[in-house]
């Protein structure tokens, strides 16, 4: 952990957090608020035991880092520098991951499109099943879990488009007609 030191009283005081939920320089006093913690985007502050205030590197950074690098090093044609340059970055991204866990920060879990559209669907499925809706109900829920799973494969998709992805009809507004709309 890289230590985030106050600026106020030349830099060699580190903040340590309050029970406010401030950070504080013991030096001069000086007091930090969370929102005013301004790090690289690929960087992320924390705490350690002691309560010091520092950063460490993303750990969803450093995986899309080492996923490169093992991607570069495959790709490398058969030069001898170019993959122990992979290696290389894979080590270093490799190692800010581990400190950044060390330091209890967690890298955000992630999910495939698939994972995402079983569980749409099942969340569909259990509260059409819980609630024994009729079909108007059920259908609505069901076009709303179909405009989902398009904005995942597409964000920004239009209720046309949606549509016309999903469902075997004229047009939008015979959508529409289910509902007497």
């Amino acid at each position: 952990m890289t230590p985030i030191n106050c600026q106020q009283c030349g830099g060699l005081t580190q903040f340590r957090i309050q029970p406010d939920g401030l950070f504080k320089c013991h030096e001069c006093g000086d007091l930090l608020h969370r929102r005013d913690i301004d790090l690289a985007g690929a960087e992320v502050w924390t705490v350690n035991a002691e309560g010091m205030l520092g950063y460490v590197a993303s750990p969803d950074a450093s995986l899309t880092e080492m996923a490169e690098a093992v991607e570069e090093y495959l790709n490398s044609p058969d030069s001898t520098y170019g993959q122990l340059a992979a290696l290389e970055r894979h080590r270093t991204a490799l190692i800010a991951f581990l400190e950044a866990t060390a330091a209890g920060v967690k890298a955000l879990p992630t999910y495939t499109e698939m994972q995402v559209h079983d569980a749409v669907n099942e969340g569909a499925d259990i509260v059409n099943g819980y609630l024994d809706l009729g079909e108007p109900e059920s259908d609505a829920i069901n076009l709303v879990v179909n405009a989902a799973i398009a904005c995942l494969e597409k964000p920004g998709t239009s209720f046309e488009e949606m549509v016309q992805s999903s469902y075997m009809v004229e047009s939008p507004e015979e959508i529409r007609s289910w509902w007497g709309w």
